[in-house]
């Protein structure tokens, strides 16, 4: 062992480290800690390294490195840069793989061949479609020559598909303009009317006609309620309920000819008839509402 091993081995121990703690601390193999400390520095792969280690070491055990290299200067190797030079001149006088090397020498070769074949390529392909374009030019030509001298034979000109397009668009333009004059001739939809026929008080009347049906809606303003009473021209009573925003009303009476509807909170209160909504007066809560149904055709 010599003297630089033996004293970075007794700052090892009296830091309490073993050469597993020291591996773990420096990430250098146990072993070349061993050589350093034996004096052993043939063991450590590349003498470069030697003094690299010997510092990692000092640090680890709390030794100043550049104390050591001065004082042990003569135990540790000093010619570093020749054994450097020689692991990288012998590096770059590797010589590459022989495949890779004949790859290498062939690849500009392969690279003019693929450009020329896709030169080749692009050529045929443009030549093929100027020879098929000048054979569809040709074939128009020759039907147009064959049309002109039909058409000069006969004093008839030819159909084609243009001529036979325009009949076609011609006949159906024909056929919309004689569909829009029946539209116009037939009679206009009837609109139905609901109108006000007579006012007494809080009781208004209200004739509906020009209608095929008649519904009735009952909803209320947000956050309203009414109550609504509606009976018929019979007395038959057809509806007794609180509407409310969760609990409006719908009513068929297509077969009624006059209904009579009672209002508790007529602001409140919006009624539609056949999705029209009725102009109902709000001057009093309670309104008496009559409604005459007139069937189209009576």
């Amino acid at each position: 062992m010599t003297e630089l091993g033996n004293r970075l081995k007794e700052a090892r121990e009296a830091k309490g480290l073993t050469l597993d703690d020291l591996q773990d601390i420096t990430k250098i193999q146990k072993r070349y800690l061993k050589g350093i400390e034996e004096g052993n520095y043939d063991s450590i792969p590349g003498k470069f390294y030697v003094r690299a280690f010997i510092k990692q070491y000092g640090e680890a055990v709390g030794l100043d490195p550049e104390s050591l290299f001065d004082e042990y200067k003569h135990e540790i190797p000093s010619v570093y840069e020749e054994q450097i030079a020689e692991p990288l001149s012998r590096r770059g006088t590797r010589k590459p793989d022989e495949g890779v090397s004949k790859f290498l020498e062939m690849l500009p070769r392969i690279i003019i061949t693929l450009v020329i074949i896709g030169i080749i390529v692009l050529a045929w392909f443009f030549i093929q479609k100027a020879v098929s374009n000048n054979d569809a030019k040709t074939a128009v030509n020759d039907k147009q020559n064959n049309e002109d001298i039909e058409y000069a034979e006969s004093g008839t000109p030819p159909k084609n598909e243009k001529t036979e397009k325009a009949d076609e668009e011609s006949t159906k333009k024909e056929t919309e303009q004689k569909n829009d004059k029946r539209q116009e001739k037939k009679e206009p939809e009837k609109t139905q009317n609901i109108a006000v026929v007579a006012t007494q008080g809080n009781k208004t009347t209200y004739k509906l006609t020009n209608a095929d049906k008649f519904q009735l809606n009952l909803k209320v303003i947000n956050g309203g309620k009414s109550w609504v009473g509606i009976e018929n021209a019979n007395n038959q009573q057809l509806l007794n309920a609180t509407i409310t925003e969760v609990a409006p009303q719908t009513l068929d009476l297509t077969n009624e000819t006059e209904i009579r509807i009672k209002t508790g909170y007529a602001p409140a209160l919006e009624i539609y008839v056949n999705d029209q909504k009725l102009d109902i007066p709000t001057t009093a809560n309670v309104q008496n509402i009559i409604i005459q149904y007139e069937k189209t055709g009576e």
